[in-house]
């Protein structure tokens, strides 16, 4: 029976806890990304950094199958939230020894654990999602999470400049606040619980795998986000060597232009659920707007006009998330729907592991502002992709 008081508050307590875990992920990917670029001036090696935040999500799809026919979704939430504020502490043994291995050792295994475990909360997140909303609110709920989601992250890329010019110590420090704290929010989330039967977890992973490749639409949504997250993964430690290596400017302005381009994203967000019409006709538009966008910070070259750009990016994208995540919502049953989200995760946005690494290697071999137009280009080579995949051209928000 559905009981919109409790569920609203379970609702907002999801919210509240996925706001305050985006602004430490955030703010940790950018503060590592800039300690190690320092560090060894070698943007291989902070792409790699990046990039291993998002290597556990290889796993997703297994992790997605278990969390679907879990009964202790919560205390497993709790546990991830414990072991990710953990995690963080052992980067203080490579500063306290001040040696340059340790640290960039410390920084991968915390960056790997925290990954995994930031990818077992969005996989009961978006069970959470489907349980405390009803059909009528799916649009309105997708908008308000994602805004409060980008919103947060925007914060967070301010404040790990900040944290950064007061030194490593407190940067790191914070983040271990902030994990911590976002672990009281789930201790009051009151969840459903549904015994399942053991014969329904061994099954889990092959009905999860039956109902994507039986359905269309999810494979072409797949493929799509592969190829999208692997080109906006890329352009992640581009943004971090523009600010570093190009303009020789100091972390806090990696939070501005970061800024821009997040707070862009909660502004798209929250007229995301406005929007109407083909989702294909929206993506082939927004595609092209935001490759425009990029190839004009390649021209402008100076950081604070770049900022327009940037949020006008990030504009298109809070517009998109709002689109995709309705359509997906809509046609993915409740009960399959942390697999469904693991088989994103494992399939296209893990990419980005790479992608950190592939950014790092375009900054050393073309430089900068040549990558900016590389991925420009990428990005309007995806929309013939789009009106061929005629199942999700076609689908109406």
């Amino acid at each position: 029976m559905y009981n919109k008081d409790l569920h609203l508050k379970n609702f907002n307590l999801m919210i509240i806890n996925s706001g305050l875990s985006r602004f430490g992920f955030s703010s940790f990917d950018l503060i590592i990304i800039w300690v190690i670029l320092y560090l060894t001036k070698m943007p291989i090696l902070s792409g790699l950094g990046d990039g291993i935040l998002s290597m556990p999500l290889f796993f997703s799809f297994v992790v997605g199958a278990y969390i679907d026919y879990s009964n202790k979704k919560k205390i497993i939430a709790i546990i991830s939230g414990i072991i990710r504020s953990i995690s963080i502490t052992s980067i203080f043994i490579g500063l306290f020894l001040n040696n340059i291995l340790i640290i960039l050792i410390s920084i991968y295994v915390s960056a790997f654990l925290i990954g995994f475990t930031s990818d077992i909360l969005n996989s009961i997140r978006s069970y959470w999602m489907k349980e405390f909303l009803e059909e009528s609110e799916y649009k309105k709920g997708v908008s308000i999470s994602n805004s409060i989601y980008s919103l947060a992250e925007g914060i967070g890329y301010i404040t790990s400049g900040i944290f950064i010019d007061f030194g490593s110590y407190i940067a790191f420090l914070s983040i271990f606040i902030v994990f911590t704290i976002s672990i009281i929010p789930v201790i009051f989330i009151k969840d459903h619980v549904e015994k399942k039967k053991n014969s329904e977890i061994r099954n889990s992973i092959l009905e999860g795998i039956r109902f994507i490749f039986d359905n269309k639409i999810i494979v072409q949504i797949m493929i799509l986000a592969f190829f999208i997250n692997f080109i906006f993964g890329t352009a992640g430690i581009i943004f971090v060597a523009l600010v570093q290596l190009f303009y020789k400017l100091s972390a806090i302005y990696v939070s501005i232009i970061f800024s821009a381009l997040v707070f862009g994203i909660v502004f798209g967000s929250s007229i995301g659920s406005k929007v109407k019409g083909k989702i294909g006709v929206i993506f082939i538009i927004s595609f092209v707007m935001i490759s425009i966008s990029m190839i004009s910070i390649y021209l402008i070259k100076n950081i604070f006009i770049a900022m327009a750009p940037s949020a006008i990016i990030g504009i298109i994208i809070g517009i998109l998330n709002v689109a995709l995540g309705t359509a997906t919502i809509k046609i993915i049953p409740q009960n399959l729907m942390a697999r469904v989200q693991g088989a994103f995760s494992t399939f296209s946005v893990a990419i980005i592991s790479f992608s950190g690494l592939v950014g790092g290697l375009l900054i050393q071999e073309l430089g900068i502002m040549n990558s900016f137009i590389l991925l420009s280009l990428l990005l309007i080579l995806i929309v013939p992709m789009i009106i061929l995949f005629k199942d999700f051209y076609e689908i109406k928000i």
